[in-house]
């Protein structure tokens, strides 16, 4: 009976230090009592302009994608201002985020906020907005739009609703942005030569700014001397049809083209002050964004670039995008 009883007692020891011993080994050897795959990643995100709506789409998109990989998103807003932009790079950079995602601002100037990142060692994504050509930036990956197709689809629009040309008014986003560059030149290199740009300003991306700036133009150019407004984005748009509306001429404009696809837009496509937009999937850009950063920290691969596509929202199937 006592021998059987220090058999007992020396098994329970034995099984108590295996246990202990297995333990042990499941917490790896990193130093942080977790495997590298249960790692809560932290992830810094600088948005060009939270107050755009379709930014802040993609920003929610991005924060539901995040709690579904089990990773943290630190989320700023440079304010369309490249200093401020600047400033929060290396405010992430001093937080030790695991990589950031930058939308640049400008293609040229927002250079050296990615250069900041680099030579901080922490793995840098490029998302929706590009650099200039030939920009000697390191990222890891881009995910995002073609913008110059974007101004493709606006110029194969108008010539389709005006095949007999005309006057327009061209708003403008952000000059050295890549998303107002892309666009303006995929727009020119399709546009019909019997058009003519008799007037062009630059709003950045603002409604405000386009209303004010379409006001202008409104007191310059009488009746019936423009056919059409084409806008970088949507909120240009409705602010130049905002003007138009209010100095009653909404008759004598045959096309008003935006881009985004933002839920104000396809309102009013439906009710009949803008013709056309030009839809990017800012959600899914975010979602994937956080998706593809997530797998690199896990060690997976990623591709260089990964482009969604645009929609073209009518009239005629503005129904399906309510």
């Amino acid at each position: 009976m006592g021998m059987r009883r220090h058999l007992a007692a020396a098994s329970a020891v034995l099984t108590a230090g295996a246990l202990l011993l297995s333990g042990c080994a499941a917490s790896g050897g990193d130093g942080g009592g977790t495997k590298s795959g249960d790692k809560n990643f932290k992830i810094g995100v600088v948005i060009l302009d939270l107050q755009d709506p379709d930014l802040a789409v993609m920003s929610e998109a991005m924060k539901s994608e995040a709690k579904k990989q089990g990773v943290t998103l630190d989320v700023t807003d440079s304010k369309k201002d490249v200093a401020t932009e600047l400033t929060q790079v290396e405010d992430l950079i001093t937080r030790k985020v695991d990589a950031i995602i930058l939308q640049p601002l400008d293609g040229e100037a927002s250079q050296t906020a990615a250069k900041r990142i680099d030579e901080a060692g922490i793995p840098l994504f490029i998302l929706s907005t590009e650099f200039a050509e030939g920009a000697t930036v390191t990222y890891k990956s881009y995910i995002g739009v073609d913008d110059t197709l974007a101004g493709e689809m606006q110029a194969e629009e108008l010539n389709k609703v005006l095949p007999e040309g005309g006057n327009i008014v061209f708003a403008a986003g952000q000059y050295g942005a890549s998303w107002t560059d892309r666009r303006k030149k995929g727009f020119t290199s399709k546009v019909n030569p019997n058009f003519k740009v008799v007037a062009e300003f630059q709003a950045k991306g603002s409604r405000d700014d386009a209303k004010r700036n379409m006001e202008d133009v409104l007191q310059r150019f009488g009746p019936g001397q423009i056919v059409a407004v084409v806008a970088n984005n949507d909120e240009m748009a409705l602010g130049a049809a905002s003007a138009i509306a209010d100095k009653k001429r909404t008759s004598e404009f045959k096309a008003v083209l935006g881009v985004d696809g933002t839920k104000p837009a396809v309102e009013a496509i439906e009710a009949g002050t803008m013709t056309a937009t030009v839809r990017q999937d800012s959600a899914g850009q975010g979602a994937k964004s956080v998706s593809v950063v997530t797998q690199f920290l896990k060690g997976e691969k990623v591709d260089n670039r990964y482009t969604l596509p645009f929609t073209l929202i009518t009239k005629e199937n503005v129904a399906e995008f309510k």
